[in-house]
């Protein structure tokens, strides 16, 4: 389902990013803003270039994206590892419920392999309570929990 996003996709990914972002701005309005664009075109470009941005078409229709990066870690005190992170997704609001995030998290895992990592990461806001039962339910488990305080 998921394929590597091409600049003619810039106006939907746009479109989605923002459904996602308005969430973020109503939980942390301390840190994000409405804005028009998530993907002004340079971002878009270079994410495209990055091989990082993916998204999820129904009969040629964008309904869906994902935006990826790779963390490699290889020091003494760890295990190695590389690690294909989820730094976004998306999936359209009248598609949701319909199993395209479930597919879309699939191909995210087949991306990962093809790619050589050997772990899969994401974060997510905790009052996302849908996003946490859907993680779980695709087999995330939590590792941390991130803590911050305002100086």
């Amino acid at each position: 389902m998921l394929e590597l996003a091409t600049s003619a996709d810039r106006a939907a990914v746009n479109a989605l990013a923002r459904q996602v972002h308005e969430l973020h701005v109503s939980w942390r309005p301390d840190i994000f803003r409405s804005v028009e664009e998530i993907y002004p075109e340079e971002r878009f470009l270079e994410c495209i270039q990055a091989r990082q941005l993916y998204v999820a078409k129904l009969n040629g229709v964008p309904v869906g994206y994902i935006l990826t990066k790779i963390k490699e870690y290889n020091i003494p005190s760890m295990q190695p590892r590389r690690i294909f992170v989820l730094e976004e997704i998306c999936v359209d609001e009248s598609f949701r419920g319909h199993g395209i995030g479930t597919r879309i998290m699939e191909d995210f895992h087949a991306l990962a392999r093809a790619f050589g990592c050997t772990d899969l990461e994401l974060g997510v806001h905790p009052e996302n309570d849908d996003a946490v039962g859907f993680y779980q339910k695709c087999g995330f488990t939590i590792k941390s929990i991130h803590m911050q305080r305002k100086v």
